[in-house]
């Protein structure tokens, strides 16, 4: 089993040396430049030697003036970049132990920020960010503050990380993210922190029509109902939102916004042809949410999946119709029964 173990790790260690360093390795130190880094090998042998593997080779090291050999220690002076790399230590049965040599850049290199925001103040709901720079290939996050574990990012890039934060209390502690990034030589780490209520930024609200009045007209009067996210807090009275929808003009195609807090509900005149919402909190002025997809108001109101959209004309040719035929109806129902009177009438009078 052991030696198995160890040729497991052989492998993982090749796959260091030739690629790009795209992971954390599962044991790695970092020294800043001009330093020098003691590096021990973990091990009960007393006799071992160690190795430097780097993107090109893989070397014996015998001892020198900037590298000092000491039983199990190996002390590597007066770093730079040509140091860095994976360091083994070898006994007479195989592999040891390893360590991955990275140059600390962190004083170096110019920040670039993490971007954090929660879709609310709950701590069921967790918090994302993004943190990327060309300059490395691998980066991960963790919530310090509450001791959280380390985060890798998602297939889409988001770092999706747990908090402890008590929505219905004052936040009186400010989160801490510390973040990570690595590539083939460097490292680097930074700080970021901020209160919860301070990144805020609702998902998308729910948006549905619930009637349209004078369709096609330009005195079209539509009722909008923008209801929280599923993610927002409740109950709405102690975490209200303000909604903003947006809508185009059927004529000319511009788009107007209108802004209310009060109740879900907000009328809308003129001929519509699509319309959006979005939200956010008016107490901590929080950011907005991201538009809804649009919603097409004939659809909306019709039913039809958008093939009165594409068919406006004859749609409206149909609605004219079944008008008309509704206004008259009723007329030509009386007209026959008055001409049947006067032929009953008319038959009397005869006998």
């Amino acid at each position: 089993m052991c030696q198995l173990t160890r040729v497991i790790l052989l492998l993982c260690l090749s796959v260091v040396r030739l690629s790009a360093l795209n992971f954390f390795p599962g044991k790695f130190k970092v020294g800043e430049r001009g330093t020098n880094v003691i590096l021990t090998c973990q091990t009960s042998k007393d006799e071992i030697t160690w190795k430097h593997q780097d993107a090109h080779s893989t070397s014996k090291i015998s001892g020198s003036e900037f590298e000092k050999v000491s039983g199990r220690t190996l002390t590597l002076m007066d770093l730079d970049e040509d140091q860095i790399g994976n360091y083994t230590c070898w006994s007479q049965q195989g592999l040891e132990d390893y360590t991955y040599l990275l140059l600390d850049k962190t004083k170096e290199t110019t920040a670039f920020n993490i971007n954090c925001t929660a879709e609310s103040f709950s701590c069921t709901e967790r918090i994302k960010c993004s943190w990327r720079s060309d300059a490395f290939t691998a980066f991960r996050l963790r919530n310090s503050r509450d001791n959280g574990n380390w985060v890798s990012e998602s297939v889409d890039g988001v770092f999706s990380l747990p908090h402890s934060t008590d929505s219905y209390s004052e936040e009186s502690e400010r989160l801490q993210i510390t973040g990570e990034a690595l590539s083939a030589c460097c490292y680097i780490r930074t700080d970021y922190s901020f209160f919860l209520r301070d990144i805020v930024k609702p998902a998308n609200p729910n948006i549905s029509i619930c009637r349209v009045k004078n369709e096609g007209s330009d005195e079209q009067i539509i009722e909008v109902e923008v209801k929280p996210p599923s993610s927002w807090p409740q109950p709405q009275s102690f975490f209200p939102l303000t909604h903003q929808i947006q809508y185009e003009n059927r004529h000319d195609g511009k788009l107007k916004t209108k802004e209310w807090e009060e109740g879900s509900k907000v009328k809308v005149q003129g001929l519509i042809r699509k319309l959006r919402a979005r939200c956010r909190d008016p107490l901590l002025v929080s950011q907005w949410s991201e538009w809804t997809p649009w919603t097409n108001v004939s659809d909306s109101a019709n039913g039809n999946n958008g093939r009165l959209d594409r068919n406006t004309k004859k749609g409206k040719k149909m609605r004219n119709c079944q008008k008309k035929h509704q206004r008259n109806h009723p007329k030509n129902h009386q007209n026959n029964k008055k001409k049947h009177q006067n032929k009953k009438q008319k038959h009397v009078n005869n006998i």
